[in-house]
Order: structure tokens, then sequence, then C-alpha cells
């Protein structure tokens, strides 16, 4: 096949222009469009850290209190299960935050970085949309007047125009090839950097369910500690006289604890906190097992590179410019005004 003239070949080359323009666009507009969502999933890593964090902690202080109110034969009873239940998964909630904190300290810096992009993107569509537009309009008005001086009769002014197309093409088309290049190469950058970040996400959806799981315990967990922490305040702090051997005001606790074989008084410290050890008996009915903790061992996440959008970017404007100043120099007419002087 012969090769193509040099302006055949320049609308080849600017034909492809708004094209590679547009694919660009939709690359920058379907990541900016799912911006929110990847962030949200690669937030999972911050909730599940900070839940398993608030559990640790909570079941540390259920623990502590249980043991002191089980001071309450009733109380102790009820309380033995749910102690033991937390001596399993205390150290799993450990083991699961020390790789949950592993993970999010490699997410937080991208994620952090994402949510700055917004705006970022918003300029690069805005400035791939200029591209595109203006490559169409010139290309149409370039093909118009390269139609309009074919069909001209042969003479001096026809073959005076098919120079002026054929150098201006021969300079002006490795500029509009370099912008479909940078073009085409940052597109591709964007799509490399759109399926990793898939991938990131597939790998961190599985802390969903278990974040929802935590969850599951916190719920109860939290109002069981306020009830405990109430009883642990009015066995401490409610006193009651006992006449023996001595007049003396004891504190709850202390009934409990030193005249616990004397049911008279035990049923007189019983008295003041009935309503909140039955409160506290239905709470202490509490599943104390997160379904899929232990997976997160099991995530292996790599983290993308976040693209220099600024560099990509300033490389595009910067040969979008030089084509612009081809375009903005292209002053042939046609047809050809009477001695026109054309550059």
């Amino acid at each position: 096949m012969a090769p193509l003239s040099p302006t055949n070949q320049f609308v080849a080359t600017l034909g492809q222009t708004p094209i590679i323009a547009a694919k660009l666009n939709a690359n920058l507009r379907h990541l900016k469009a799912n911006l929110d969502q990847i962030i949200k999933v690669l937030t999972y890593s911050k909730t599940v850290d900070d839940d398993l964090t608030e559990l640790d902690e909570d079941l540390t202080t259920a623990n502590e209190l249980l043991t002191f109110v089980s001071i309450i034969p009733e109380v102790g009873e009820a309380a033995a299960p749910v102690k033991e239940a937390i001596s399993v998964l205390q150290p799993e909630v450990k083991e699961a935050k020390k790789a949950a904190d592993k993970i999010e300290s490699l997410v937080k810096p991208l994620r952090n970085a994402l949510s700055k992009l917004d705006p970022v993107l918003e300029k690069a569509i805005n400035a791939t949309q200029e591209v595109q537009q203006k490559s169409q309009t010139f290309l149409n008005k370039f093909k118009g007047v390269y139609s309009c001086v074919q069909s001209l009769p042969n003479g001096a002014p026809k073959d005076k125009s098919l120079k002026i197309l054929t150098e201006f093409s021969t300079t002006a088309e490795p500029a509009v090839a370099d912008l479909n290049k940078v073009m085409l190469a940052a597109s591709s950058t964007i799509e490399e950097f759109y399926s990793k970040l898939d991938e990131l996400q597939e790998a961190l959806n599985p802390l969903k369910p278990i974040i929802a799981a935590i969850e599951d315990v916190l719920s109860p967990l939290k109002p069981l500690i306020s009830l405990l922490q109430s009883l642990e305040n009015d066995l401490k702090n409610i006193k009651i006289l006992i006449p023996i051997p001595y007049p003396h005001e004891y504190s709850l606790y202390d009934i409990f604890k030193f005249f616990k074989g004397i049911a008279k008084w035990i049923d007189e410290a019983l008295k003041p906190i009935q309503d909140l050890l039955q409160k506290i008996l239905s709470a202490l009915n509490i599943d104390l097992k997160i379904p899929g903790l232990m997976d997160i061992l099991n995530i292996h996440i790599t983290i993308p590179d976040i693209p220099n959008f600024d560099a990509l970017f300033e490389e595009i404007e910067k040969a979008f410019k030089q084509v612009m100043d081809y375009i903005g120099s292209f002053t042939l007419q046609c047809p050809p005004e009477p001695e026109q002087t054309a550059s």
C-alpha cells in the first residue's frame, strides 16, 4: 500500500485526536463517578480497626465489672459463662486488631489522597473536553478546506493551496501525533489505576460483614456495661445499718462479702438493687462471638500508586498548546481569494 500523502496523514492523525480525547475524558469521568464508593470501601479498614479497639477496651471493662459485681452470687453465676466467652474472644480481638492496624496503615495514605482527587479530576475532565471539541472543530474545518482545494480546477491557485496544505500538514502532524500519544498514555495509566483500585476493593470487601459482626457484639455489650457500672456504683455507695456486733453502716459490697451467710442482711442488701439486678441478668444473655473475625488475618492487599495527574495533564496541556499554535496559524481559505497570500 502506497504511503499516505502528508495532508492525508495529517487528516488521519488529527481524526484520532477527538476520539482519543473522548476516551480519556470517559475514563476520567468513570473514576470521578466511582470515587466516593471507592473511598467508602477503603474506609472499611479504618472502621474495623476503630471497632476492634473499642471492643477490646469494652471487653476489658466488662470483665473487670463482672468480676466486681460477681460478689452477688446470683450475678456471679450468670456472669461466669460471659467471663468465659470474654476470655476466648479477647485474644482473637487483639490478634485481629494487629492485622487491622497493618491494613489500615497501608490503606490510609491512599484513602486520604483519593479524598483530594475530585477537583483534580474535574480539571482534567474539562481539559480533555476542550481538546475533544477544538480538535473536532478544526478537523471539520481542515477537511472542508482540503475537499474544496481538491475540487478546484487545475491551475496555479490549486497548486498553491495544495502546497500550503502539504507544508502545514508536514509541520503540524508530529505535534498532533505527540498529543495523541500523551493522551493515550494518560488513558492507559488511568485504566490501569482503576483496575488496581478494583482489586483493592475486592480484597477489602470481606471486612464489611466482619464490621457488622463486631457491631452486633458492641451493640448489646455497651448497655450491659452501663448497667454493670450502675450496679458497681450502688454496691460501693449504698449503705445499710447493720446492728451487729455494734451498729455500723456497711456498703452493699461489704455486706455481700462479710455477711454472705446471713440471709437477713443479704435480703436487705438486695432490696435497693433488685430491679437493676433483673435488668443485668437479662442483659447477660449476650452472644460474644464474631463469625469470620480471624479472616482478617488472610487479607492481603497491594496499594497502587496514584498517578501524578498534574504531571500527566501538564504534558497534555503542553502538547495541546503546540497543536493549537499550529491551528491558529492555519489561514488557508477555499475557494481562494484573488491574489491570496496564504501561509
